[in-house]
């Protein structure tokens, strides 16, 4: 069954006492003692669009990890854990609230499926009322920040003001980026533009011209006076103008990207516009290692959340890291990511904090498999023997992602675990790491929020996985459920509702550079809902094998177990309208765009 962390009231009446005992101490003892009983330090390094077949301790032998792959010998590596989306701002938002992001919108509309935050003015994202790890932190007192990537709205008030996006979710300094990287963040495009084969363009062009034409004759024919055809021109001009602007940059074009969405913000400041990539991974490791030094010997732990851009596409690196990689541009991109993850590693170590920080790892969901770079050369992520990737819903290599958590002297060092475990699991285990109350005792206002994710810090530890016994795993297309997962025994079901159409002996959709393989639309999906594929991924962890005959009892059992569930779950939660189909998401609304005065 589905659980949720809660804790006895003598849980709370201890909690109370330890703070009153740390007060009694903090009187009694100088700061430096203090150090040795407080809370540790948390640090989050999330990497964007990495495959787990991109990463040495998971397999890959050709391109080099070793800081990655350190890390997971000095800790507890995860085999099966789990986003809870196959795109960047859904799971990013389960990971921060360990909910599904279907229960507050943060998903698309089946009717129109866009499936990210597309303007830093659109106005969705994580709910106000929806209760963070950094907001979790902030009430037990640690310091926190974001570094890096955000993408889960910015929610800017009339001419760009206010755009505190993570800072109103707990975290109290944020730089970096308030979107994604785009692949058209890497080169100049014009504002002007005439694509003269698009046939919108030429009727514009048409009708522009029989509008001037037309008052030219109204003039001469005196229907309008020399004044009236004056006023017509403009007001036609302009009317021209809005068409082609609608027709050219709406919803949003590579223009708007790289003028409008390329943007590097402090707190709720622009303070680089457009973003200057060679260097870029750089400077936002050095931003958190300045953060980390400034923290290491404060009496207030402190929590930091390393969002990097890498390997997103555009694909760039720094001079040093060029052409190192087997692998191209990718490979480069996946060295220069692990080298920043190796330097705030070191930073904790030089600075005497490896004992007391937590640190995890992890990507946000699988490798987008399709893309390619101008050239032809594929800039995508490998996931593995896996099947599918990036936006394929419930497709294995999209959620399927490396996750690794280390805590010197407290963890084990070098364990390798099988459990499955989802992201979501995040938030409650590491408030149960810290020795700090469950959310709900910790954010009395979060008491009617049901969490998705569950507590791992016993499996993390060593012990036995019988806390997942039941546990049942949902993977969203959008807002639809695709597959499900339930943990029973021995045996690991994966129910497959619908799957992504590929190309026939592959698991993606095509190859280009905007190529990506989607869940969902009309054509592309194979609907298995009424004769669901089955699998046990304890004796088939890639699928290669025939799904278990729908004939057998055990098919007829499990199936039938799953089916109770889902019918559960959907009379019991109902999901809000999509926040990301709406078109408020979707066009650019410049009145809300934030600036940079010093650029």
């Amino acid at each position: 069954m589905h659980r949720f962390s809660s804790r006895t009231r003598e849980d709370k009446l201890l909690w109370v006492l330890m703070v009153c005992v740390a007060s009694l101490i903090k009187g009694a003892v100088g700061s430096e003692d203090l150090q040795l009983h407080k809370p540790p330090n948390i640090v989050i390094l999330l990497a964007d669009d990495l495959g787990i077949g991109d990463v040495g301790c998971y397999g890959n032998d050709t391109i080099r990890t070793p800081h990655i792959d350190r890390l997971a010998s000095e800790g507890v590596r995860l085999t099966h854990h789990l986003a809870a989306a196959a795109m960047c701002t859904p799971s990013r938002a389960a990971l921060l609230t360990a909910r599904y992001p279907a229960r507050y919108g943060l998903v698309a509309d089946p009717i129109l499926p866009v499936p990210v935050l597309i303007q830093i003015t659109s106005p969705g994202g994580i709910p106000g009322d929806e209760v963070t790890i950094a907001t979790a932190l902030a009430a037990a007192n640690y310091t926190t920040a974001i570094v890096g990537k955000w993408h889960l709205g910015m929610n800017c008030s009339l001419w760009g003001r206010g755009c505190l996006g993570p800072l109103r979710h707990g975290f109290h300094s944020f730089f970096g980026l308030p979107m994604s990287l785009f692949q058209e963040y890497a080169d100049p495009y014009p504002f002007w533009t005439l694509p003269a084969d698009t046939a919108v363009i030429q009727g514009l062009v048409v009708a522009g011209l029989v509008f001037m034409v037309s008052v030219g004759v109204a003039r001469r024919k005196g229907v309008v006076d020399a004044c009236g055809a004056a006023s017509l021109l403009p007001v036609g001009l302009v009317v021209l103008f809005v068409a082609w602007f609608c027709v050219t940059h709406l919803p949003v074009s590579p223009w708007i990207q790289n003028h409008a969405n390329s943007v590097l913000m402090r707190d709720g400041e622009v303070v680089e516009a457009p973003i200057k990539l060679e260097g870029f991974s750089q400077r936002l490791v050095a931003e958190s290692r300045r953060f980390i030094t400034e923290h290491a010997n404060s009496e207030r732990p402190f929590f930091l959340f390393h969002s990097f851009g890498h390997v997103h596409t555009p694909m760039f690196t720094a001079p040093h890291m060029a052409g190192r990689s087997k692998h191209g541009r990718y490979g480069d991109n996946v060295e220069e990511m692990d080298e920043g993850v190796g330097s705030l590693l070191d930073t904790l170590t030089q600075l005497g904090l490896e004992n007391n920080t937590v640190v995890y790892f992890a990507s946000d969901h699988g490798g987008h498999l399709e893309v390619t770079d101008d050239d032809g050369q594929r800039i995508g992520g490998h996931n593995g023997r896996f099947k599918g990737g990036k936006r394929q819903g419930g497709s294995e290599g999209g959620i399927r992602v490396p996750g690794i958590f280390r805590w010197s002297g407290h963890l084990p060092c070098g364990v390798t675990q099988h459990s499955p475990t989802s992201m979501m699991d995040v938030l409650p285990t590491l408030l149960s790491l810290a020795g700090l109350p469950p959310l709900h005792t910790l954010v009395p206002r979060a008491s009617h929020k049901e969490l998705d994710g569950t507590d791992i810090s016993e499996i993390l530890q060593g012990g036995a996985a019988e806390s997942q016994e039941g546990r049942v795993f949902l993977h969203h297309c959008d807002s639809a459920i695709h597959a499900v997962r339930l943990v029973t025994g021995d045996h690991v079901y994966k129910m497959h509702l619908a799957r992504p159409k590929w190309f026939p002996g592959s698991t993606q959709c095509g190859w280009g550079r905007g190529v990506i393989c989607s869940c969902s639309g009309y054509g592309l999906v194979t609907d298995l809902s009424s004769r669901p594929e089955l699998y046990d991924l304890n004796k088939d962890p890639y699928e290669d094998k025939q799904p278990i005959s729908p004939e057998s009892e055990e098919y007829k059992v499990v199936v039938k177990q799953m089916r109770e569930y889902l019918e559960q779950w959907k009379a019991r939660v109902k999901y809000p309208p999509s926040q990301l189909s709406t078109l408020a998401n979707i066009i650019w609304r410049p009145w809300y765009q934030p600036v940079c005065h010093n650029c």
